[in-house]
């Protein structure tokens, strides 16, 4: 069983008339070690405390945009090209 959860998550960004919605797709170890998501994170992300853990999570320069309003959880997060090794 893999322990991954593929995510992308949509984000808040802007302040009063200038604001869009960004997305991030990214791939966190799920489990109970600190830098892993917790399981029951999954199963209602929206709750205020499952937010909280999957932003703390996201990329700096994605955490530092604003808060989350959807999280959705996908099949699978790819690299591809020279990133790749």
């Amino acid at each position: 069983m893999n322990d991954d959860a593929n995510l992308l998550v949509t984000i808040y960004y802007g302040n009063g008339y200038h604001y869009k919605l960004i997305t991030c797709a990214m791939k966190c170890k799920t489990g109970l070690n600190p830098g892993e998501l917790p399981p029951d994170c999954l199963e209602d992300p929206m709750e205020p405390l499952n937010r909280q853990a999957i932003h703390s999570l996201l990329p700096e320069h994605v955490r530092s945009c604003g808060p989350i309003v959807a999280v959705e959880q996908i099949f699978e997060v790819c690299i591809r090209g020279p990133y790749n090794e």
